[in-house]
């Protein structure tokens, strides 16, 4: 059934265990079923973010305006395209960052959400942020996205990609995403991607990894 919806590309790898294929039609995104260290400057992706909104003219290049309250500290899910979200990863330099993309027909993203919830409520004080994106299709955000993580995992932070294609979205944060969820991209206090996982993390996974760029206790 899988095989059937997704949209996969030859060149990308192979999903792991406990990941499921991003299908790229609106459509099957409603009904589906339910790596190794590396260093990308998060200047880099700014730059390719805000390159794009230079491109798409003067209403989109207003990045020297501060983002609106409701993208630095959403109450609810909210909407967000690639550059405002380039520009969220930039507002939390000196954090260590977690960005978990999701869905809510992803089995293996449902069940990891009440660990993400934890991660950020034990550790928040020590500088840790979990930011949580959805790639469900922008047509359910009120009906099904903002009821649904509501009541999973209030305690965090949600966006949903606002753009039109998912690879638009992710490129500018790791062009080697490979198209799997959920997938989680941790960066360290200095903005840069250290690692990406594609498939489940088990808390204690998602733990020790954000305790290695977290540090000593002071």
């Amino acid at each position: 059934m899988e095989a059937a919806l997704s949209d996969s590309t030859p060149s990308r790898p192979p999903l792991p265990l406990g990941a499921i294929d991003m299908p790229r039609d609106a459509a099957a995104r409603r009904t589906c079923p339910a790596g190794p260290a590396r260093r990308t400057p998060l200047a880099a992706a700014l730059t390719i973010a805000l390159s794009a909104a230079l491109l798409a003219g003067p209403a989109a290049a207003e990045d020297g305006d501060p983002l609106p309250e409701r993208l630095l500290s959403p109450r609810q899910v909210e909407p967000i395209s690639a550059t405002d979200f380039a520009r969220v990863l930039e507002h939390h330099e000196g954090e260590v960052v977690v960005v978990n993309l999701w869905a809510t027909w992803c089995i293996p993203c449902v069940q990891e959400l009440p660990d993400l919830e934890l991660l950020q409520k034990r550790y928040r004080e020590r500088g840790l942020t979990v930011l949580a994106v959805s790639m469900d299709d922008p047509a359910t955000l009120e009906e099904k996205v903002r009821p649904f993580f509501a009541e999973r995992a209030p305690g965090l932070i949600s966006y949903l990609n606002s753009e039109a294609d998912e690879y638009a979205f992710i490129d500018p944060i790791d062009p080697e995403w490979i198209g799997a969820l959920p997938t989680t991209f941790f960066f360290d206090r200095g903005g840069e991607l250290v690692e990406q996982h594609a498939g489940r993390l088990l808390y204690k996974d998602l733990e020790k990894r954000s305790l290695e760029l977290l540090g000593p206790a002071e």
